[in-house]
């Protein structure tokens, strides 16, 4: 059988947004090949895919980007006609679709169990900043966990169906120690480096300390990257991201999670996009910028009070606007004694209005007031003083 080292590079001692049952297949699959034997996981091994298509765009201007199967950053030759999506290929395919005229919306099709850390981050990025241009929406067409739902937390709306499996937002690192099966087969092996770290996570010889501190640092790296990209996404505290445990929801449990936005098919996902992108345009362009933006308000001020005066509900309000690209909806959500849980709602329910790509250039009305002129004249600062005065922690 053909060895495949590549594969196991990008296997092996390096973190991974990938649901575990999928990567229990994935080393089934390829220990046999690099000498290894483990037992095969209960779950089926998928049939080989054939290679994709080019997105599809419907009549109407609708572009349907597939993201499904084992995510990578890089697919070549017989990886790329196995199962695998690139997410350059993805990148390409997202901003092809956000900067096509004649592409009205884009409706990300999500089929896939996660994969690869390399190269997730700038395109979950793009995925966020195309959808200033155009609106965006995801639908879990089966499922979307871990490195899948990142991406797809991108979107303005997130829709689950009945059977979906949408979260595993966490990290996962394996490291293969063959020495024993070395021993074994009468194998031993002599490593000679240069550099005392050089051979950390050689297969060969027992995991050092050095080297499990080395994997666990870069472990809790990248899932940090994680969870404030998904908060990011979703208008969620990290608090909330991290709180889920890397758990899997399913069909309507992920919408008070806060995963998802609503229930729905492929097919309603596509409808209601048709019925968004219908909508003649609402937002208020000056010079090329919005007419009011988050500019206006002194977002460092307003946090800065409320984490000195220790008003801990007000200090979670004013992040979920923040991240949630409405920071001037603070102001209404104090000035009415929200809770935190109150404003995530009224968030969420803003986002998913048809109209959620032009939300952010809307500010309420009594938030007039140029904070950086003069913050204490904020209605924000004054809400949050408000707030203190009550005894609002």
């Amino acid at each position: 059988m053909t060895p495949l080292p590549h594969l196991a590079t990008r296997i092996f001692d390096t973190p991974l947004l990938i649901a575990p049952q999928k990567l229990e297949v994935i080393l089934a699959v390829l220990a046999p090949r690099i000498g290894i034997e483990i037992p095969a996981p209960a779950a089926a091994i998928p049939p080989t895919q054939a290679a994709r298509k080019a997105f599809e765009v419907t009549q109407d201007g609708i572009a349907i980007v597939p993201i499904e199967g084992t995510l990578v950053h890089k697919a070549y030759g017989l990886d790329a006609a196995s199962g695998m999506r690139s997410y350059v290929d993805l990148q390409n395919e997202i901003e092809d679709a956000a900067t096509d005229p004649a592409i009205k919306g884009i409706l990300l099709d999500v089929d896939s169990l996660g994969g690869e850390v390399a190269g997730i981050f700038e395109l979950a990025d793009v995925v966020y900043e195309a959808r200033q241009a155009k609106p965006i929406f995801a639908v879990a067409n089966a499922n979307a966990f871990s490195g899948a739902y990142l991406l797809a937390s991108g979107a303005q709306r997130v829709y689950a169906g009945q059977s979906s499996g949408l979260g595993s937002i966490g990290v996962i690192v394996t490291h293969l120690d063959v020495s024993a099966n070395d021993e074994q087969r009468g194998f031993k092996y002599t490593i000679l480096h240069a550099g005392a770290r050089k051979a950390d996570f050689n297969p060969h010889v027992p995991l050092t300390e050095e080297a499990r501190a080395t994997i666990e640092a870069e472990l809790n790296r990248t899932y940090g990257m994680l969870v404030k990209a998904v908060a990011r996404n979703r208008a969620l505290s990290e608090t909330a991201i991290r709180e889920t445990d890397a758990a899997r929801y399913f069909g309507d449990e992920a919408i008070p999670a806060g995963l998802a936005d609503r229930m729905g098919t492929k097919a309603s996902a596509l409808f209601d996009l048709r019925q968004a992108v219908a909508r003649p345009s609402k937002s208020i362009q000056r010079g090329g910028k919005k007419a009011m933006s988050e500019e206006t308000i002194d977002i460092e001020a307003i946090r800065a009070e409320a984490r000195s005066q220790g008003y801990a509900e007000a200090r979670e309000i004013v992040e979920l606007c923040v991240l949630a690209g409405m920071p001037g909806r603070a102001a209404g959500l104090l000035a009415n004694n929200a809770s935190a849980a109150d404003a995530r709602q009224h968030l969420m329910e803003a986002r998913a209005t048809e109209d959620a790509a032009e939300i952010r250039s809307h500010v309420m009305p009594d938030t007039g007031t140029n904070a950086k002129a003069n913050p204490a004249e904020s209605p924000v600062m004054k809400a949050v003083e408000r707030l203190a005065r009550k005894g609002v922690n």
